[in-house]
């Protein structure tokens, strides 16, 4: 039977607030999911970054711009808070720090807060902090523990309801992160200093490749302790998460390397961690094959393609680029241990994708969805009709396909810098309980 699920960002919630939280519009969507039963929602990664989620400042510590003002005032840590006016648009900045600072002064210690904040990682969190902000090193260890408390309640709570929460974790950290800062070593670095930056080669879109603004592993080092760094993150991150979605899993076999201050065209590929890292994350049985979903597009090799299969992960591909218009055919369709999406956040919503095709391809999407007997008025849920009978065992769509909606709800254009990224989230949900009920055809 098909596994359906649904993607939205939690800044992406409806929020009186300016950003979507770990508060009561999240326990709200639960309640949605499971009344159209569906199995999954995915959050997209919800670690401390600065506004980039997939290059987080570090791999233990939340993003601060979660924390629930509402489920402070139940828990009587502060009285009130100002609201804002809903907007399509998450709002980046201060606004809630007032009332977090409120909530620090009256925070009494509890046994619980105590024992989280001797998580060694949190410390390093913490330190980090105070040494870029100036604040008390204890402000930064409380809020990560309201973070962790209001997250895993609300994990639990979706959990009571049947549905399983699916995270992201990003490859890289930041250049300037907790991870760079206490462990030096698993980065190449001469004298204190990078030697080289993540990205990619040039390709047709991008002469000089891209440059991601994140430091690359220094993979022989970590062997020398087999993984220890990068197993402690898997097995953080499946505490917080009942399935991991792996990012840019062509990385885990062989990744791109740029010289500081060079172009792509002077970058290489390497070999990477491969069977020796997994073989060690499977070891002891805590980590099972099932609770990892691999994000494996685009240019892969065949060395990517053996270790996928060495291991029987759950891998996923996106519609808009498996579906070959031309033969009304879907090169993708044989493997049943697969997530589809329409398109993820990286992608166009399905009617920006649909306006961007010729007149002539407009029609073949539709001939090729008649064909599968999925045609509807709306290319949308004849989309959606498709994912649900094609051969994936998930499929899990946008809260924007869903709605209908087109590039202008888009949730981000890689490769650029613009304000609209990582930004787009619900006023409401009036609408959304009502399309919802298109994905159960």
């Amino acid at each position: 039977m098909k596994e359906k699920g649904i993607l939205l960002p939690i800044f992406s919630l409806p929020s009186k607030y300016g950003i979507g939280d770990f508060g009561n519009e999240a326990y709200e969507f639960i309640d949605i999911l499971s009344e159209n039963g569906i199995k999954y929602w995915e959050v997209l990664p919800i670690n401390a970054c600065n506004r980039l989620p997939y290059s987080p400042t570090s791999f233990y510590a939340l993003n601060e711009d979660y924390i629930s003002l509402d489920k402070l005032i139940e828990d009587g840590l502060i009285k009130n808070a100002e609201t804002r006016e809903q907007t399509d648009r998450a709002v980046y900045d201060n606004f809630k720090e007032k009332y977090y600072i409120e909530a620090f002064i009256k925070f009494r210690k509890t046994k619980e807060y105590k024992e989280f904040i001797e998580n060694k990682e949190i410390k390093k969190y913490a330190e980090f902090m105070h040494k870029k902000e100036k604040n008390n090193k204890e402000y930064y260890g409380f809020l990560q523990y309201i973070l962790f408390k209001q997250w895993m309640e609300l994990k639990s709570y979706a959990n009571s309801k049947g549905i399983l929460i699916i995270g992201d974790m990003p490859f890289y950290p930041d250049f300037d992160s907790v991870d760079t800062m206490y462990h030096s070593d698993c980065f190449e670095m001469k004298h204190g200093k990078f030697t080289f930056e993540a990205g990619t080669p040039p390709d047709y879109f991008n002469e000089d490749g891209q440059k991601w603004g994140s430091p690359v592993y220094n993979v022989e080092g970590m062997k020398k302790d087999n993984y220890k760094y990068l197993v402690g993150i898997f097995k953080y991150y499946l505490e917080l998460f009942d399935k991991v979605r792996v990012d840019y899993f062509r990385g885990y076999d062989s990744f791109f390397k740029i010289p500081i201050g060079k172009s792509g065209k002077e970058g290489v590929y390497v070999d990477s961690f491969s069977y020796g890292f997994f073989d060690e994350l499977f070891k002891d049985g805590s980590v099972k094959t099932e609770s990892l979903i691999i994000e494996d597009l685009g240019d892969i090799r065949e060395e990517t393609v053996a270790l996928r299969e060495h291991y029987g992960f759950t891998r996923q591909k996106i519609l808009q680029f498996s579906i070959d218009l031309d033969n009304y055919y879907d090169r993708d369709n044989e493997e049943e241990n697969v997530l589809v999406f329409p398109g993820n956040h990286d992608c166009s919503t399905i009617y920006g994708w649909y306006k961007i095709l010729d007149d002539e391809h407009k029609e073949k999407l539709k001939e090729f969805l008649r064909r599968n007997e999925c045609y509807d008025i709306n290319v949308n849920i004849g989309i959606m009709q498709y994912c649900i009978k094609c051969k994936a065992r998930i499929a899990v769509i946008t809260v924007q396909d869903i709605l209908g909606l087109d590039d202008s709800a888009r949730m981000n254009v890689p490769g650029t810098d613009s304000k609209y990224n990582w930004s787009w989230k619900l006023i409401n949900f009036d609408d959304f309980r009502e399309r919802i009920k298109d994905f159960n055809i």
